[in-house]
């Protein structure tokens, strides 16, 4: 299992093998407090369309255990080796750069965030993220 994340761990994209299932979870998870999950799953799911259309149709945005909320897909569990590597980074890094800017519009203010934040296309000088919380 592996998480990636930007400012905030309970907010973060993770691949995850799920063997006995025989699939491999890749997604963005939303693992903060309930009111802050259903915020964010309710701003997903309004751009359900165009994250499909963005991601595809294996793209899933759905509620989860715990009171969780995620945004995924199922990867068929193969050999790990170093086509399926590749091929999940690649699927990863279409997730980040798909849903990253959303979960940056749709942040709201009072969740924790531990670096600058910008809206949608907004970078700083470096090339990260910067805009000061409101």
């Amino acid at each position: 299992m592996a998480q990636m994340w930007f400012g905030n761990p309970q907010l973060h994209y993770e691949v995850w093998m799920r063997s006995r299932i025989g699939v491999i979870e890749l997604g963005l998870h939303f693992e903060a407090d309930p009111l802050t999950n259903a915020r964010l799953l309710a701003a997903f799911k309004a751009r359900d369309r165009a994250i499909r259309d963005e991601l595809g149709d294996d793209a899933r945005v759905e509620t989860w255990d715990k009171g969780w909320a995620r945004i995924w897909e199922p990867v068929a569990l193969g050999t790990l080796d170093e086509e399926l590597l590749e091929r999940l980074a690649l699927r990863m890094t279409a997730y980040i750069t798909a849903l990253e800017p959303i979960l940056l519009d749709e942040l709201p203010s009072d969740v924790a965030w531990s670096e600058p934040r910008a809206r949608s296309g907004q970078r700083a000088p470096t090339g990260a993220r910067a805009k000061q919380r409101r």
